[in-house]
C-alpha cells in the first residue's frame, strides 16, 4: 500500500511513462485471493478462533487488493526519479546505469549504498526518449553516475 501512495504522489511529476507488464500468475494470484476469502467466511461460520479468520482475510485483502493495485503502477522516468521492477529510485541515489539491449532492452539500475538491482524494461518505441532524458539529467548533475573501476 505505501508504494501506491508513493505512485499517487509522484504520478504528477512523470516524465515519460507506460503501463508495467502484469505479473506472471495475476489470474492465479487473484483466484489465490479468493480462495483466502472464501476460507475465511468459512472459518467465521464454524466459529474457528478469531486468528485463522484474521490470517486468512488479510490474505485475501493482500492478493484482490493490493496485487491488482501494484499492477496499476506506470513505470518509466519521472521528475525526482525512476519507477522500476524494485520501486521508486531517486536520481541522487543511482550509483550506477546501464542499458542491457538483448533479448529486450531493460534500464539496470544500482542503487547508491544498497544491494540489489532496479530494472526498468523499456518498450522499443520509447528508447530514444528514455535515453535522451537521462543524458539532460546527467547534464543537468542530479544523476550523479560513479566512474568505472579500471575503466570498465
Amino acid at each position: 500500500m505505501a508504494s501506491y501512495l508513493l505512485f499517487l504522489k509522484v504520478r504528477p511529476t512523470a516524465l515519460l511513462t507506460w503501463p508495467a507488464r502484469r505479473p506472471a500468475h495475476f489470474v492465479f494470484m487473484f483466484a489465490l485471493g479468493l480462495v483466502a476469502a472464501a476460507v475465511a467466511v468459512l472459518n467465521s461460520t464454524l466459529d474457528r478462533p478469531f486468528h485463522h479468520v484474521y490470517s486468512q482475510g488479510v490474505m485475501a485483502v493482500y492478493f484482490m487488493v493490493m496485487v491488482p493495485l501494484s499492477a496499476r503502477i506506470q513505470v518509466g522516468l519521472y521528475r525526482d526519479g525512476v519507477w522500476a521492477d524494485a520501486g521508486f529510485l531517486r536520481y541522487d541515489k543511482i550509483a550506477r546505469m546501464a542499458f542491457r539491449e538483448a533479448p529486450e532492452i531493460v534500464l539496470v539500475l544500482v542503487p547508491r549504498g544498497r544491494s540489489g538491482l532496479f530494472r526498468l524494461p523499456i518498450p522499443s518505441s520509447q528508447y530514444d526518449a528514455v535515453r535522451t532524458i537521462l543524458e539532460e539529467k546527467i547534464r543537468e548533475r542530479v544523476v550523479n553516475v560513479e566512474k568505472a573501476i579500471l575503466g570498465l
